[in-house]
């Protein structure tokens, strides 16, 4: 089965705020994937969600509480440890949790 790879260039010939749907034979590159995010693209996938992975995967409460970092400007620094993740805001006070994800 052959896959088809979005790339940096593949988005730039999208129209700013368009939709990029990845079905299950497509991947994008992370670069694809951050250009998108930049000029308002979004990016659903094959199961209709805006995750990667299968729509039977539940999102935890706190998964859904990350996405609210969308609506305020800011730095952020992300921490992956042992399949974890967590998110903090930086600040003049320092950095300061936000969320966490499993």
């Amino acid at each position: 089965m052959t896959k088809h790879l979005y790339t940096e260039t593949s988005v730039r010939e999208l129209p700013v705020g368009a939709e990029l749907v990845l079905g299950k034979d497509a991947i994008a590159t992370p670069a694809a994937l951050e250009l998108a995010f930049a000029r308002g693209i979004r990016v659903r996938y094959g199961d209709g969600t805006s995750t990667p992975g299968s729509s039977s995967s539940a999102a935890s409460p706190a998964d859904g509480d990350l996405w609210k970092l969308l609506a305020e400007d800011g730095e952020y620094v992300v921490q992956v440890k042992a399949g974890h993740a967590r998110v903090f805001r930086l600040g003049g006070a320092g950095p300061v949790l936000v969320g966490e994800a499993n």
